[in-house]
Formats: C-alpha cells, structure tokens, sequence
C-alpha cells in the first residue's frame, strides 16, 4: 500500500507539472440527467419539417400512458462529445431513424439485434452519421453507452407511412405489462422509477 501511496503522489505531481491539473472532468452516476430535445433548428430548416404520418406516430408515443419501454440518460456533454446511458426494454421499437452525427453503442448488459447481428455485453456498433438504423432489444433487453461525436445532434425518423408508426404503437401497447415488471440487465446507472433486481 505504502508504494501505491508513493504512486500515486509521483502522478498527482506529473499532471501539476504538465498543466493539466484543472482539466479532468469527474461525472457521477446519481447526477445523471434525462435526456432532452435537440436544440431548436429553426422552421425554416428542412430537417426541422416532419412527414404528417411521422409527426402522427410521434403523437402517438407521447400520448403512450403505459410504462416506458427505453429510458436515456446523460452521462457527460461538450462540444466534442455526447455520453448518454440507454436501456431498452425487450421488444422495444425503437422507431427507423439517422442522426447528423456519428455514433457508438458500447453494450453493457443484455443483448440486441443491429440488422441480422446479434450484440452483447461488450460488443459495439458504429453507426455513421446519415445511416438508417433500428436496434431490436432481445429478451432480456439491452442497456449500453452511446457515444456520439456533437453534443447536439439530429434525429430525422425515416418512415413516412401511418401503418408502420401504427405497428410501433400496438407492440408498446402488447409489451405493456411485461415492462412494468422488467428490470435492468446490469443496472449499471439507476433510471428513476425503474424496477430493481434483487441483489
């Protein structure tokens, strides 16, 4: 212990040495913020105008009472990047979409489908920025760490047909009771209101 102790101090005076004593940033998993909307872009922004079967099935999920099937929160924010912490619930449908920015889902626990590969714990996926994508949580669900490369970053659904969105909300409604008793895989960070294994 004593030669960690000495360790230690020697790399405490490096940093102050090199000047980059005041430069780490420390997050913590109880000051985790939910997610929020993107900044405004503006009317005049095309990225800003939704279909009408979009903006009707994005309704539909806000007006969703049942228990939520995907809980996101932030971890650490910059300019540069973009930490969040998402858990899935099984069977969550995660609605075909693209951001303006790159991203990299780490999986921490549970499982999931990315197009016909199967991903979990440990496994990840890049998703560039402007690639379609949906991610299918398996039965136990998924939790993982997103990664992205903006602290701000678009969302721009990719279907326009009222029947899909229509699907999405039945599969909610279907998974309803299941995720009210669905705990986290891992519980690597605590979403409020969320059930909890037993240790």
């Amino acid at each position: 212990m004593a030669d960690d102790a000495v360790l230690d101090a020697e790399n405490a005076a490096m940093i102050r040495e090199e000047g980059r004593a005041g430069g780490f940033v420390i997050t913590r998993a109880a000051e985790a913020a939910p997610m929020r909307p993107r900044k405004p872009r503006g009317v005049a922004d095309p990225a800003a105008m939704l279909h009408p079967a979009t903006l009707r099935g994005l309704q539909q999920m806000r007006e969703d009472t049942g228990p939520p099937g995907a809980a996101a929160m932030v971890l650490f924010s910059s300019e540069t990047m973009h930490v969040s912490y998402a858990w899935f619930k099984s069977g969550y449908p995660l609605p075909l979409h693209s951001h303006d920015a790159d991203c990299y889902y780490l999986i921490v626990g549970g499982a999931m489908k990315v197009g016909t590969e199967v991903l979990g714990k440990g496994d990840g996926v890049l998703i560039p920025a402007g690639a379609p994508y949906t991610v299918t949580p398996l039965d136990e669900g998924v939790e993982f760490i997103e990664f992205r490369n903006a602290e701000d970053y678009d969302t721009n659904f990719r279907s326009k047909n009222e029947a899909y969105w229509d699907r999405i909300a039945a599969t909610r409604k279907a998974n309803a009771g299941k995720w009210a008793e669905e705990c986290q895989p891992l519980g690597l960070i605590p979403v409020p209101g969320a059930s909890q294994r037993n240790p």
